[in-house]
Formats: C-alpha cells, structure tokens, sequence
C-alpha cells in the first residue's frame, strides 16, 4: 500500500518533468569550418586509394570558438601526380550535423630536386543544420601551397619528411532566419606539418597558424586573435607510394 502511495506522489512529478523536457526551445549548435589537411606537398597515395581518420581544429559559427572535428576520407591518386578525396566531418556536440569536405591536389613541382615536392590543394567544405532554433549554412573554400622535404629515407622503406606553406580560407556563413548576422571573413594563414611513411601506413601531423578576424555577433565582438589549429591523420593507402628518387 506504501509502495502505491509513493508511485502515485512520484508520477505526477515525472509526467511534469517530461513535459518540461518535451517543451524547452530546442538549441542551437553553430557549425563548424575546419582547416582541411594538406596531407603534405607529395601525392597520398601517387598511384591507389587511400582511407584515413582525422582528427583537428575548426572555427565554430559567427562566435568564432575553437571546436574539435573528427574526419573520415577516401582519396584516389593517380599518375603521381593527382589526388582527389572526398571526406564526411563534424564535431562532438549534441545534434551536431555532419558535413562534406572535398579536395583536389596537383603536384606542380619539384623546386629543390628529386626530394622537394610543391602541390597546390583546393577544399570546399559544405555544412547546413535547420529546425526551429536556427536556419544555419558554411561554405568554405581553401587554397594551400605546401611544400615538402624528404629528410631520411631508411633501408626499410619508412620516410620521414617536413612541409610548409602559405594557405587561405574564405568562409562564407549564411543565418537565413536573420541575414544580418551572417559571416564572411578571409583567413590568412601559414601551415607546417610531419610526414611518416612505413609501407602503407602514414602518419600526419599538421597546423596552421592563422589570424581570425574580429566580427560582431548579437552585439557582442568576437575574433580579433592569432590561433594555432592542429590536426593529426592516420592514412593507409593500396598501390603505389610517392617515389621520391625519381626525377620529377
């Protein structure tokens, strides 16, 4: 009889805190635009398909907050020379969307012999996320020009090599439900990184040091900082890796 009474004191509690639940404004979760990795200035893979996990920094929404991104990528390289790769990302929050991140790399060329290599890479990065609480798109693009420096070369076949380079990220951020608080802003920035190869297995270690503008959100300002973002990627590819000794 207990045991009833205090189901029933209990029932009504609960019932209100579901309603409660059911009833509270839905979130909004800014979106973020990551800083997509160069994988170098060498062709990953030269010849094959690769699959890779990435994890590393982005900007989140008009408050420009650092966020963490995971990414998943195939790239397909071809004639050691071209790479192309296509890669789902998102971040940790709760209800975060996921979004597309394409890239395209030509090799140009080798500018201080056989162990130099200079690529020029294009991502375009796509996220949107609708409801009641926000109406939300980015586009991003990226230019980077990494260059990269073949530093040992072991019997065994593992290398070991260091890249930087100049890049620039345009972000354009639309709030369809108030335009007036969209972003668009320019990012310049410098990016230097670590190559390891043993076999199929590569392992990345990249950053870019980039100044974020100011920009004014809801009547607050945010931005106006120099920022470091990291990103770190394990790769395995099939085919063939970039024969550095080669003349180009």
């Amino acid at each position: 009889m207990r045991l009833m009474t205090g189901w029933k004191r209990l029932f009504p509690i609960a019932l209100a805190g579901g309603l409660i639940t059911a009833c509270a404004a839905p979130a909004r979760v800014a979106l973020p635009m990551p800083f997509p990795l160069t994988y170098g200035g060498s062709p990953v893979p030269a010849r094959g398909v690769a699959a890779s996990g990435e994890l590393g920094d982005a900007l989140r929404g008009q408050e420009l907050q650092r966020a963490e991104v995971l990414t998943a990528a195939v790239t397909l390289g071809l004639f050691d020379r071209f790479t192309g790769s296509i890669a789902v990302y998102g971040g940790h929050e709760t209800d975060d969307p996921s979004g597309s991140l394409w890239r395209f790399k030509v090799r140009a060329i080798s500018p201080f012999g056989p162990r130099s290599s200079t690529s020029l890479q294009l991502a375009l990065a796509e996220m949107s996320r609708q409801g009641s609480a926000q109406n939300e798109r980015l586009r991003a693009v990226d230019v980077a020009l990494p260059t990269e420096f073949l530093l040992a070369r072991r019997p065994s076949a593992s290398r070991f090599s260091l890249y930087l380079g100049p890049r620039v990220t345009i972000e354009h951020y639309d709030d369809l439900l108030d335009p007036a608080q969209s972003l668009q802003a320019t990012y310049l920035g410098l990016l230097g990184g670590i190559h390891f190869n043993a076999g199929i297995f590569h392992l990345f270690a990249e950053a870019t040091l980039v100044h974020v503008p100011r920009d004014q959100y809801q009547g607050q300002t945010y931005g106006g900082y120099w920022s470091v973002s990291p990103t770190f990627a394990i790769v395995f590819h099939t085919g063939r890796a970039y024969g550095w000794q080669a003349p180009p």
